[in-house]
């Protein structure tokens, strides 16, 4: 088996890329989602697998409105809600709002009017897959000729 030399250096290469163009692409510079975009090794095998916070999905390709029965999880909101340090606002009313009211609030926000798509993931995959795909089929070509000539006896005999 010929070392994989050429195609570990592309992986490697767009590992790094990949992650520093989502998160530019992302553009929330300190955001949790764009600390949480990392680019991993898989175990046992070629390649590399692109990592991040759950949510970036959503982020990617939005939400339409209605679209999922009931509100977004409550208690994901909430914990965005603490995370961000949102106070809820006075209001004109006697009762001041929790942040539970603003949790609710938020959440027929986004089941009513949804949440736009930032595609942040397409617009890199659509950029990078053309050279990528390019690359590495170069590496390979370069690995499998190698394994040729090691493999073939010389034509020099003396």
């Amino acid at each position: 088996m010929a070392k994989k030399k050429y195609t570990t250096k592309v992986l490697d290469k767009y590992k790094k890329i990949l992650v520093a163009e989502l998160k530019r692409e992302l553009n929330k510079p300190g955001s949790d989602l764009e600390k949480s975009i990392v680019g991993r090794k898989l175990k046992g095998r070629d390649g590399f697998g692109i990592y991040m916070n759950e949510y970036g999905i959503n982020v990617n390709y939005g939400r339409n409105p209605g679209k999922m029965p009931g509100k977004p999880p409550m208690l994901n909101l909430r914990d965005w809600i603490e995370r961000k340090g949102i106070k809820p606002q006075k209001t004109s009313s006697k009762k001041p709002l929790t942040i539970r009211d603003l949790t609710f609030i938020i959440g027929r926000s986004i089941k009513e009017n949804g949440i736009k798509p930032v595609r942040f993931i397409d617009g890199v995959i659509d950029r990078f897959e053309p050279s990528i795909t390019k690359e590495l089929t170069e590496a390979y070509q370069k690995q499998i000729q190698e394994e040729i000539h090691e493999a073939t006896p010389s034509a020099k005999k003396s």
